[in-house]
């Protein structure tokens, strides 16, 4: 498990450098044809690789959990009648699986409610206020 966490966050640290080259205290990300773009431009790009990075991760992620859920389910029926202890092992690993559903659902009902509630929907923008112009 240690090892998996360091290499994902060794691979996630490489897509990062790769994406923002640091030159002269000016940052430029980008590849190709937008490489090169600095000041506010460039920070936008960065939030906005992020963004997709995270988009792209939680369906994987929720993806993994439901996955290994039914590993530890399959698990539980072949080798737990046997073994108790395989039997232990599995009823924690279902556990654990229902739990990284349920706050991988849960924060993402949080955040869908807080949009909701300031305004901001999935893939919008912020309103702007502003004062009434009477006619």
């Amino acid at each position: 498990m240690k090892k998996s966490l360091i290499s994902l966050s060794l691979a996630m640290s490489s897509v990062t450098l790769a994406a923002a080259q640091i030159i002269g205290g000016q940052v430029t990300i980008g590849f190709g044809a937008n490489q090169g773009q600095v000041n506010g431009g460039a920070l936008l790009q960065l939030l906005a690789l992020a963004q997709t990075l995270v988009t792209r991760l939680v369906p994987f992620a929720v993806g993994l959990a439901i996955l290994s859920f039914f590993w530890f389910l399959i698990e539980f029926i072949w080798k737990g009648r046997a073994d108790p202890e395989a039997k232990s092992t599995s009823l924690k690993g279902m556990g654990y699986s229902i739990l990284a559903l349920f706050v991988m659902v849960s924060i993402w009902g949080i955040v869908g409610f807080l949009g909701s509630v300031t305004g901001i929907n999935q893939g919008g923008n912020v309103p702007i206020p502003g004062v009434p112009i009477p006619q």
